[in-house]
């Protein structure tokens, strides 16, 4: 088999969607889909829910070990496949130190509700098993645009939830959702996510700007008139009102969406106020 078949044979989909930290990962399906798949936002919230039974599972892993023997860390693929029970996560787990021997961390996207359903007992069992980060789209911390979202969760269930894995010694990586509350929210938006944030100890804040995606609820809201879509200028202002606000530190914040054309980055809080002169400049332009 060539590579190129060994590749179609593990992955059900052409695009393999990884974090910007985890490009270099070795990536490992167990999952398609949310189990969540309400959020009115998402594109993916189209897609069936489904975990691989382990014999799947396991016929991934020998290809993929095949295509990359020498790898040290591994990503879990689905949408949030820490929803997936510790038990059958332990059981990937000892599949991969089968089959990868080299594999020393795990990492995988996360809903905030996911971790809550687990216990601090299974938490500290994943992180002494090898997990050493989770991927969780927080998205904003303003409940009130949490609902409209149905994001199925409150900011003080994030808050919660992520000082749990602080105390497991599990990192987080956070997506925020620029322009997520629309035009009439933009600033409780700002406010209330930094306010969440300074709370928590993220390794990383990832802005991801808002994109509407055909046949999705919030689309179809754009479409009547319910939502407010925001200018890409606009919603640079409104990043520009939440790194103002933010207080967190040793964090890496990131935007590669900026003006819909450019990246800012930098260690928070060292960079911030380079950051802010950065946003400053573009929005001269």
């Amino acid at each position: 088999m060539t590579r190129e078949e060994l590749y179609q044979s593990i992955y059900t989909h052409d695009v393999i969607y990884l974090p910007p930290h985890e490009e270099e990962t070795a990536a490992l399906e167990v999952a398609l889909g949310c189990s969540w798949h309400k959020c009115t936002f998402c594109d993916f919230a189209n897609d069936e829910f489904h975990i691989h039974p382990l014999s799947k599972i396991e016929e991934n892993l020998r290809g993929l070990a095949q295509l990359r023997p020498e790898d040290t860390r591994m990503f879990l693929l689905g949408e949030n496949a820490f929803c997936i029970s510790t038990e059958t996560i332990l059981k990937i787990i000892e599949l991969t130190t089968s089959y990868m021997p080299n594999i020393r961390e795990y990492s995988m996207y996360a809903r905030i509700d996911d971790i809550l359903s687990k216990s601090d007992d299974e938490l500290n069992m994943l992180k002494s098993k090898g997990l050493k980060s989770l991927h969780i789209g927080v998205e904003s911390g303003s409940d009130i645009i949490l609902k409209k979202v149905k994001k199925g969760i409150t900011s003080k269930q994030t808050i919660e939830a992520l000082l749990r894995l602080d105390n497991a010694g599990i990192d987080y990586y956070l997506t925020v959702i620029p322009g997520l509350g629309g035009r009439s929210l933009s600033d409780i938006h700002a406010l209330e996510t930094a306010r969440m944030l300074n709370q928590v100890h993220p390794k990383d804040i990832w802005c991801l700007k808002l994109k509407l995606w055909e046949n999705t609820p919030l689309y179809n809201d754009a479409l009547n008139g319910h939502f407010e879509m925001m200018s890409p200028t606009e919603i640079l202002k409104e990043e520009r009102l939440l790194i103002k606000n933010l207080t967190v530190s040793n964090c890496f914040f990131e935007d590669t969406t900026v003006l819909d054309q450019f990246t800012i980055q930098g260690m928070l809080p060292d960079k911030k106020e380079e950051l802010i002169r950065a946003i400053d400049y573009l929005l001269s332009l």
